[in-house]
């Protein structure tokens, strides 16, 4: 029942069973290459089988259930100690029975090859970081392959398990308290639904800073002590073992053209201006098309985007400056404004209206402060051709950020009218529509700015 006890806590958080029901296991294949261990630990003695204590990035489940198993063992009942061999050798073939697919995994940036100072570092959310996993994990052929619960690092636990809290709980419960009606007004913006969701919101705020914390701490503490050759192994696929599954064709070839971006000169897909997209998109579209008419079509149309980019001014430092690129004080005045905003009163002949102070007038106004603060001409003007990535990415965000704002300020002050009386009872939509921005786009928005073009990493090698 120990024995048992043990794996279920072990296991259960970056299973929840999905480790036997994912495919089944096809004939043996031929290695992969493996992804390059973090540098967070380094052998410190010539003698392979020298020990280092590692972070969570090397500490396998393996040895830390030998490390609580032996924390706690004066502490055990005395059958327990007599046969504690016998039962953590049990543990350790239940623990390696259990496989898990790569496709299932999402990974530490260390363990995926990033240094302090890459853009993965600060760019990345539980989505964006388990897609940039897998993408690696397609570029590399390690798809489908399968690890060891044994094996699992302590660092994919923790990233797998909030990955997992994040899509399952988080995200849905943001909606849904998002919905929850203005009922009830106490005093100024202060209201029923205030109180009712001010808990959840704390929890949902604080469950990220304290993820944010675990993983960093555990990455950078001394918890094991392993060899080279463990640390060597550690996270690591089963060599000739695979579960059964295909990616599709465009999955593998974006894979094929993307890889981490570093400070090495491989720079985010987000730093590459628009006319690179354009020239790349342009060049896969003609090489997909054998057709000469329809060569020349795609040809035309390029030369027509191209001609209408280059002719097009954008005001860059115009653009609010990212959510992502806040500095401190701006995010907590970005946060307490969107969740405490007070409405301005507008009366235009018989009607009053309330516009909300909050959400995105507010962000738009901390982003031209920030560009302002950071000494960026406010005036400055490049040519769409030429604006970064990131840049379009970001005004695409506002917009679509102050078109809901737009549509909600109308809902708000339209529907008392259209349902007088019971207004304040309706929930509100507009989670739904929030939660897309919010959670997609800025999940896809952290890919781009994670990731650069594979045959910049080639050209940088070269050089080398």
């Amino acid at each position: 029942m120990l024995r048992r006890l043990t794996i279920i806590v072990l296991a259960a958080v970056i299973t929840f069973g999905f480790a036997e029901s994912h495919g089944s296991l096809v004939a043996p294949a031929g290695a992969v290459p493996a992804s390059p261990p973090s540098t967070s630990a380094q052998p410190t003695a010539s003698s392979p089988n020298a020990k280092q204590c590692v972070g969570s990035d090397f500490a396998t489940l393996g040895k830390i259930y030998d490390a609580i198993f032996d924390s706690f063992l004066p502490y055990l009942p005395p059958q327990v100690k007599r046969d504690k061999d016998k039962i953590k050798a049990q543990t350790h073939r239940d623990m390696d029975r259990l496989r898990i697919s790569n496709m299932l995994v999402s990974n530490h940036p260390n363990q995926l090859g990033a240094q302090r100072g890459d853009p993965i570092m600060k760019y990345r959310d539980p989505i964006s970081l388990y897609v940039v996993s897998q993408l690696l994990n397609i570029r590399h052929g390690k798809q489908f392959q399968a690890v060891t619960v044994e094996n699992l690092t302590l660092a994919q636990a923790v990233e797998t398990a909030w990955l997992l809290i994040y899509t399952t709980v988080i995200i849905p419960l943001t909606v849904v308290l998002s919905a929850v009606p203005n009922i009830a007004p106490i005093w100024g913006p202060i209201n029923v639904r205030f109180l009712v969701t001010l808990p959840f919101y704390v929890g949902i705020y604080g469950a990220r800073y304290v993820y944010q914390f675990i993983s960093s701490a555990l990455v950078n503490s001394c918890l094991v002590s392993m060899t080279k050759e463990e640390r060597d192994r550690a996270g690591k696929p089963i060599k000739d073992l695979r579960f059964s599954g295909s990616v599709p064709k465009f999955i593998q070839d974006i894979a094929g053209q993307v890889d981490l971006a570093d400070q090495k000169g491989c720079e985010p897909i987000g730093n590459q201006p628009m006319s690179r997209i354009v020239d790349r998109t342009t060049k896969y579209l003609t090489d997909a098309n054998k057709d000469p008419a329809t060569r020349a079509a795609i040809a035309a149309i390029s030369k027509d985007v191209e001609n209408r980019m280059r002719n097009t001014w954008v005001p860059v430092n115009l653009i609010p400056a990212d959510p992502a690129d806040y500095n401190q004080i701006e995010g907590i005045i970005s946060l307490l404004g969107g969740y405490v905003s007070p409405d301005i009163p507008i009366t235009i002949g018989d009607n009053s209206f309330g516009i909300a102070t909050g959400g995105a007038p507010l962000d738009i106004v901390l982003g031209l402060v920030h560009n302002f603060n950071q000494g960026k001409n406010m005036g400055a003007q490049v040519r769409l051709w030429d604006l970064p990535v990131t840049k379009s990415m970001t005004a695409a965000y506002y917009t679509m950020y102050f078109s809901i704002y737009v549509a909600q300020v109308i809902y708000a002050n339209a529907l008392p009218i259209a349902l007088p009386g019971i207004a304040n009872l309706v929930p509100r939509p507009f989670g739904l529509f929030y939660a897309p921005l919010n959670f997609g786009f800025t999940a896809y928005h952290n890919v781009l700015r994670s990731m650069c073009f594979a045959e910049d990493k080639k050209v940088e090698a070269a050089v080398a």
